[in-house]
């Protein structure tokens, strides 16, 4: 079993996701982090689920989804996974955007 863990900024974009939605329905706020942390879980059993991030070319960079929105997670060594970014579907991530994003803890 590997550690999951999430940066700084990958928990600010959750909150910010949850806020937003939550301003609409606080009920499917509350599902969709749900939802999203339980995917996160999953990644502890099964590191390699989702797929690879090809738009950024680095193959220890993955993607999983949940609904409208991808966690973006970095395998920064055999026992640990790292979550950088959560984002809407429909946004695009710069390969300098998760660089950055990978050094923060």
């Amino acid at each position: 079993m590997v550690e999951v863990t999430w940066t700084a900024r990958a928990r600010k974009d959750l909150d910010g996701i949850s806020a937003y939605l939550a301003e609409g329905s606080p009920y499917y706020a509350q599902q969709t982090e749900w939802g999203i942390f339980q995917r996160a879980i999953q990644l502890e059993k099964q590191p390699r689920s989702g797929h690879p991030a090809k738009e950024i070319g680095d193959p220890t960079v993955r993607k999983i989804g949940y609904g409208r929105y991808r966690m973006i997670d970095w395998l920064s060594d055999p026992g640990h996974i790292a979550f950088v970014a959560v984002v809407h579907s429909g946004r695009n991530m710069t390969r300098s955007a998760l660089r950055s994003r990978r050094k923060e803890k």
